[in-house]
């Protein structure tokens, strides 16, 4: 049978010999003895070759179960997030406005979808109805060995989706005995943001096999904007008297705003029965003409960190029924809870749907019983209110995901091995949304005719019928109880089937002089299928949440692979693979990879390779219907002698469409245009080609000092998606007399292509055909250094020093409408791409404890659409966290202890930003952070 403890050997060789990078918070690796008895082969991510070293011609980084430990997170996306090669958009429990209560990972800024995430080496079910993309809320932190990450293209060895490169999270399989772990957290405010959990990990062996089994528990509690200084309002910057901006709470006029049909001379046509009065009044004005503010803020109430409760379960075992050849299998089981929390719904004015309150309901002030000082009346009006009375829109989800996976390994003779499995996965999410209303409701209530003629509305609003225009807290259980739509529930249901049969081996009659050539080929068949079923109310866009059609789908992919390690020379080893793949959707593609990993001296290696990879399309993707997106907007057009960032020909479209370059009147807040998304033609859409370059250095020049560099490369084509709305409507504006491709996605009010309007009360929206449109490329630097020392301080023995650091140089996003856009080193609505992320530690150990001290860099950002003369803040400023902690272990107790953001460093505001004036998916928006763990083996 396989030995785990010379596998275990082998990793650690690895860690000390450059296959490794320096982790957000380290350790010191175990070194293997010298002298030590040779290892057996084992299976290196990315590589299905069985080889008696943990060397690879990719960058691999490999972080173990103390070192993932000692961060105090709560959940392996919050320490995969802190790598400095993951960047652009995390996706984890502080994303709120969003989210679905899913955690996702981002390498390389290319999107969680071309980030493929393993489980001990296989594939797990992923997204099947979004983005296709694996949760990783299903892998239970407490049964993680070692976490190993190929930044570099992957799709030879294992299929689409491994664009960007793979995070392979190997599971513990050789406990002996029982460990029971609790940990806890939470801010050290006031306990803000509080997550704890259990989990009892036991094992057994015997001469024929091993078993290990995990159950675990997890709670992360919520925490709100307004339990941070800096997120209590949705900052938007507002020019000032002297030229200045200020970044004030931009709130929400959905706040009981009345607008009538026509304006009244020297008034206005928006207006608000006053609270404590009763008697209506200009909307900002008090009864003496005098500015005030009647907006709602409607940032406090959101979620800033979003609960979570996980429940987990574990298995894994493998027997060896006779002399080399065993049988294996895995068990994943994860039950969550979550929900995200946005402001109260609102009576918005919905396109398409006539929402007045006609002139017959007594209550409004400018209808049939008039009640105003203006002499207006018969008037139906629009209210815009917040149903504050509700607490807020909730969306919770309940998520099943189960995977089982069986298969048998072995030798056929002493050269060639044997791995056949078949993992069956499953995803269930019962989405229920709260605390909607019901527009067709809403409706009737205003209306006094509609709501007599229907006993359930009379009931709710009784004989005094429904005032929807006074103060908030009115609205009577009763009546809310018969608005809002509540217990919405969408169910998304995915499957995935998957078959894998390999053989590899040595051909000894293939010999370079240096050892024989490694071979590795096999045969999979995979089977994916998802169903979005939304509520009947969803899908008829019977609420404020629009409409979500139903979709279904399936595919079936055929693949082979082959694979060859040939060590051409005691000093050159050169890989290369090969993987064809037939798609039952969008056909067949072919891929290729060559690596080279050359020993030039005995204390440095040059690594390099090529690679060309895929991603297919989804099931989402290729059944997508039209949908809608609300990004923010840049509205270009606004205070023309004053920006910067404007051609004269973009100056000279707005005048045309009516701009007054002089005019200093704006917005004042973030808008959100509408993008609709068509679908695209049933059979056109491709997979996604890419191709990888990547070369490096890994130099030892001292004993235990080790040194690595390597460049990568990365572009793919037919990318798809669609481009960014701000990068459109600046393409189209700066095109002579709004020529450009461009401007035939954007609409005017009334819905038609021919004119489009980009500036005027509010900027256009946008309709665009869904596919293959564009090309990505980016290209960076990795560095990491390690350098282990003995050391004689009377305290402590050994000092491990690490310091990692990814520079990004270039992401270009180029599109036919659009051209080529540079992204590196700009902070965008919900992604940041700094050119610069670093991390350091120094753990300085003894035989029973360890303490350590870690930095965590990321560098500024200049936003991506305001320039720095229009707002207060067109920077995310570059932070730097300090973490301590520190493990002490006595008997059979093993106690670790920390603080994360030592010095308190709140999350730097830009402009751009959607989410609680910052981007809480890359910073870390708790502050001050106390942790602590205590294990018992026994």
């Amino acid at each position: 049978m396989y030995n785990n403890s010379k596998v275990a050997k082998a990793i650690r060789l690895a860690m000390m010999f450059g296959a490794t990078s320096a982790a957000a918070i380290a350790t010191p690796a175990a070194i293997a003895e010298e002298g030590a008895e040779s290892v057996e082969r084992i299976q290196v991510t990315g590589s299905r070759i069985k080889r008696s070293e943990f060397e690879s011609a990719s960058p691999i980084s490999v972080f173990n179960e103390k070192e993932i430990m000692a961060s105090g997170v709560a959940s392996v996306d919050e320490f995969l997030k802190d790598i400095p090669a993951f960047t652009g958009f995390q996706m984890g429990a502080s994303t709120n406005n969003g989210n679905n209560g899913q955690k996702k990972v981002d390498l390389r800024g290319l999107d969680f979808n071309r980030t493929l995430v393993l489980i001990n080496g296989r594939r797990q079910i992923g997204d099947v109805n979004d983005d296709g993309a694996v949760d990783i809320n299903a892998v239970p932190i407490a049964m993680v060995k070692r976490i190993e990450v190929l930044k570099d293209g992957a799709s030879t060895i294992y299929g689409a989706d491994a664009i960007a490169g793979v995070v392979n999270i190997i599971l513990k399989d050789d406990v002996e005995g029982v460990e029971i772990t609790a940990n806890w957290g939470a801010g050290t405010d006031d306990g803000q943001a509080e997550n704890r959990g259990f989990s009892v990990v036991a094992g057994a062996s015997s001469d024929r096999g091993n078993f290990t089994v995990g159950i675990e528990y997890n709670e992360q509690q919520e925490m709100k904007q307004d339990e941070k200084s800096w997120a209590q309002e949705a900052l938007f910057p507002q020019l000032q008297p002297d030229g200045t901006f200020l970044a004030v709470g931009s709130a929400s006029s959905n706040s009981r705003k009345i607008t009538t049909g026509a304006a009244i001379p020297g008034v206005g046509n928006t207006f608000i029965v006053d609270g404590p009065t009763g008697e209506v009044r200009p909307f900002n004005k008090d009864f003496n003409g005098n500015t005030v503010d009647d907006t709602y803020n409607y940032a406090p109430v959101n979620a800033l960190v979003t609960p979570n409760e996980r429940f987990q379960f574990a298995a894994n075992g493998k027997y060896e029924y006779i002399d080399d050849h065993e049988l294996y299998m895995e068990t994943l089981y994860t039950r969550r809870t979550s929900h995200q929390r946005l402001a109260p719904d609102a009576s918005f004015n919905t396109p398409g749907i006539d929402q007045k309150i006609p002139a017959s309901n007594p209550y409004n002030p400018f209808g049939d019983n008039a009640n105003n000082p203006y002499g207006v009346s018969g008037q139906a009006v629009t209210l815009n209110r917040r149903f504050t009375e509700s607490g807020g829109r909730i969306y919770q989800q309940s998520a099943d995901t189960f995977r089982m996976l069986v298969g048998g390994q072995g030798y056929i003779n002493d050269s060639i091995g044997y791995d056949v499995s078949f993992t069956y996965a499953e995803n269930e999410v019962i989405e229920e949304t709260k605390n909607l209303h019901r527009i067709d409701r809403w409706q009737k209530m205003v209306d006094p005719a509609l709501c007599a003629a229907e006993a359930e509305c009379l009931a709710a609003v009784g004989s005094d019928g429904f005032n929807p225009f006074a103060d908030y807290g009115s609205i009577t259980d009763a009546e809310l109880g018969y608005l809002m739509a509540n217990s919405l529930k969408n169910l998304s249901w995915g499957r995935m089937m998957l078959f894998q049969a390999g053989l590899n081996g040595e051909l000894e009659s293939v010999d370079f002089g240096s050892g024989a050539l490694g071979w590795a080929a096999g045969f999979e068949h995979r089977y994916e299928q998802g169903r979005f079923s939304p509520d009947e109310f969803m899908a008829e866009g019977l609420t404020t949440s629009g409409a979500s059609p139903a979709q279904t789908g399936d595919f079936t992919v055929d693949e082979v692979y082959f694979e060859v390690n040939m060590p051409v020379t005691d000093s050159l080893i050169v890989d290369a693979s090969a993987r064809y793949s037939d798609y039952s959707t969008v056909g067949d593609t072919t891929n290729f990879k060559i690596g080279v990993d050359y020993q030039a001296l005995d204390w440095a290696k040059v690594r390099g390779g090529f690679a060309t990879g895929f991603r297919a399309p989804n099931i989402s993707e290729l059944n997508q219907v039209e949908v809608a997106n609300n990004p923010v907007v840049e509205p270009w057009c606004e205070f023309l002698d004053r920006r910067s960032d404007v051609t004269d020909t973009m100056r000279a479209n707005c005048i045309a469409q009516g701009a007054d370059p002089t005019d200093d009147s704006e917005l004042g807040f973030a808008y959100q245009a509408s993008v609709s998304e068509r679908a695209p033609a049933q059979g056109t859409l491709k997979p996604e080609e890419s191709e990888t370059f990547t070369l490096g250095v890994v130099l030892t020049p001292l004993e235990n000092l080790n040194i690595s560099f390597d460049y990568w490369d990365i572009s793919i084509d037919n990318l798809i998606g669609i481009p960014s709305y701000n990068d459109l409507s600046y393409a189209c504006l700066n095109s002579p007399n709004l020529s450009a491709d461009a401007c035939s996605v954007f609409r005017d009010w009334d819905g038609n292509a021919s004119s489009p309007v980009l500036f005027g009360a509010y900027p256009a929206d946008a309709v665009m055909e869904y596919g293959n449109l564009g090309e990505l490329s980016t290209n960076g630097l990795d560095v990491d250094v390690q350098y282990t020392m003995d050391v004689d301080f009377g305290f402590g023995s050994q000092l491990d020093l690490r310091w990692s650091a990814t520079n990004t140089f270039s992401r270009e996003e180029t599109f036919d409408y659009t051209g080529t856009v540079e992204k590196v080193g700009t902070a965008a609505s919900s992604a940041l791409y700094p050119e610069l992320r670093m991390n350091a530690s120094a753990n300085l150990s003894a035989d029973d404890w360890n303490i350590q001290w870690a930095m965590r860099y990321i560098g500024e950002t200049d936003d991506v659409s305001r320039p720095a003369e229009l707002t207060d803040d067109s920077v995310a400023d570059s932070v730097l966290y300090h973490d301590l902690t520190g493990s002490y272990t006595f008997g059979v107790v093993s106690l670790t202890v920390g603080i994360s953001n030592l010095t308190d460093v709140d999350a730097p505001r830009f402009h751009s930003a959607f989410n609680a004036n910052t981007e809480p998916g890359v910073y870390d928006v708790i502050g001050r952070r106390l942790f602590g763990s205590v294990s018992v083996k026994f």
